[in-house]
């Protein structure tokens, strides 16, 4: 699909959206109507994605859809929406994606699940002091006693990633035909 009719419907859907709501047909708040974009948005990526061989989309389609899902559940939500909820909601759907990307890229980069566990320890650390599961005086503890894992994980996952490059490399030396040179780009 090229840009200008992707914009060209999300345009139309979003008028559509607030024509709806100003009608009174559909009670819509800014959450809500983000959510919905969101989740189009991420669909697209998503269908674009699975069209092409590299899974180039994956990512952001998993992103955008599932914080869109996201904001669509908070904005029905009778309890109070903070800024932690939101926050918290953006790094487990940043966890999300980079699992998603990982496995739909043939588990190839660790540093996606280097990221998965990153952004999801953060996102789900953030939800649980916002759900009383454990008091902020904990989780502080906690960070700032074993913060230099992070560090050790994003280091095993860089030399993980070198090494599958390397790998990767030499294989694809070894099945070009003799006598044919690379290309240089």
């Amino acid at each position: 699909m090229s840009h200008q009719r992707f914009v060209g419907i999300v345009l139309i859907l979003a008028g559509d959206l607030l024509l709806v709501h100003q009608l009174g047909w559909l009670e819509l708040d800014g959450a809500a109507f983000i959510g919905i974009l969101s989740v189009l948005i991420g669909l697209s990526f998503l269908r674009k994605a699975f069209q092409r061989p590299d899974r180039k989309g994956v990512l952001g389609g998993v992103f955008f859809t599932l914080f869109g899902l996201a904001l669509l559940i908070f904005s029905s939500w009778h309890g109070p929406l903070g800024r932690a909820l939101l926050v918290g909601a953006l790094f487990v759907s940043l966890a999300a994606a980079n699992l998603a990307y990982f496995f739909a890229n043939g588990m190839q980069r660790t540093f996606n699940l280097f990221m998965f566990f990153f952004f999801g320890a953060i996102g789900g650390s953030i939800l649980m002091v916002y759900f009383g599961v454990f008091d902020v005086w904990q989780f502080e503890e906690v960070v700032s006693t074993y913060w230099p894992l992070i560090l050790v994980a994003l280091g095993l996952a860089i030399l993980v990633d070198s090494a599958l490059q390397k790998k990767k490399r030499i294989q694809e030396d070894q099945m070009e035909p003799e006598g044919q040179e690379k290309e240089s780009v």
